[in-house]
C-alpha cells in the first residue's frame, strides 16, 4: 500500500530541489577557474613580499655516468729514454753521518733515484731542487768505515718529469748530514 506524503514533506522535498539546483547555478556561473577572472588590481594584493629562503633538501641520488670523451693525443713522455747515473762511491767513517750524490748530465733532469747506505741503511733520499741530482745520507753506528752510493734516473729535455713534493738543496744535504752527526755523537754520551 502506497502512502501520500504529507503536504509538508512535500513541501521541503520541493525547497530542498530548489536548494540544490540553486547552488549548482550559483556555482557554475560564480566558479573562479583562471587567474584572468580576477581583477589585476586584486591580483596584486594577493601576492605579499617574498619570505626568507629555506634550508636546502637533501641530494637527491646521483644520476647515471656520463659518455666518455674522446681520447686525448699521445703525450710528450719516453720513459724508456731514461738514464741511470750513479754517483761516486763515498766512505762514511764510524760513528759520523756522510752522504753521497748522483748528478744528472747536462740538458736532463732527474726524475726518481736512490742509492746504497751499505748496513748502515739510508737514513734520507732525496731530489735536489733544481731537478739536476739526487743524494743519500747516511748515519755510520757500525765500527767500521762505510761505503755508499748515490744513483739516479734522468730524463731527457722532452720527456716527463715527475713532482717532487719537497725540494731539497744541496744545504738540505749538508743539514741532514750535520744533523746525523750531532744525533750519533749524542748517542755515545
Amino acid at each position: 500500500m502506497h502512502r501520500r506524503p504529507s503536504p509538508a514533506t512535500a513541501i521541503a522535498l520541493l525547497a530542498l530541489f530548489f536548494a540544490l539546483g540553486g547552488t549548482a547555478i550559483a556555482a557554475k556561473h560564480y566558479l573562479v577557474t583562471s587567474t584572468s577572472q580576477i581583477k589585476p588590481s586584486v591580483l596584486k594584493q594577493l601576492h605579499g613580499k617574498a619570505g626568507e629562503t629555506g634550508p636546502a633538501g637533501a641530494a637527491g641520488p646521483a644520476g647515471p655516468q656520463g659518455p666518455g670523451g674522446p681520447q686525448g693525443p699521445a703525450g710528450p713522455s719516453n720513459l724508456s729514454a731514461l738514464t741511470t747515473v750513479t754517483g761516486p762511491t763515498e766512505e762514511v767513517p764510524t760513528g759520523k753521518a756522510g752522504g753521497a750524490e748522483a748528478v744528472c748530465p747536462a740538458g736532463s733532469r732527474a726524475v726518481s733515484g736512490g742509492g746504497f747506505g751499505s748496513i748502515a741503511g739510508i737514513a734520507a733520499s732525496e731530489m735536489e731542487s733544481t731537478h739536476q741530482s739526487w743524494f743519500i745520507v747516511i748515519s755510520n753506528q757500525t765500527g767500521i768505515t762505510l761505503k755508499i752510493h748515490a744513483t739516479v734516473e734522468c730524463a731527457g729535455a722532452g720527456q716527463a718529469v715527475a713532482a717532487s713534493v719537497r725540494r731539497p738543496t744541496h744545504a738540505r744535504l749538508n743539514q741532514l748530514v750535520a744533523q746525523l752527526t750531532a744525533e750519533a755523537e749524542d748517542s755515545k754520551r
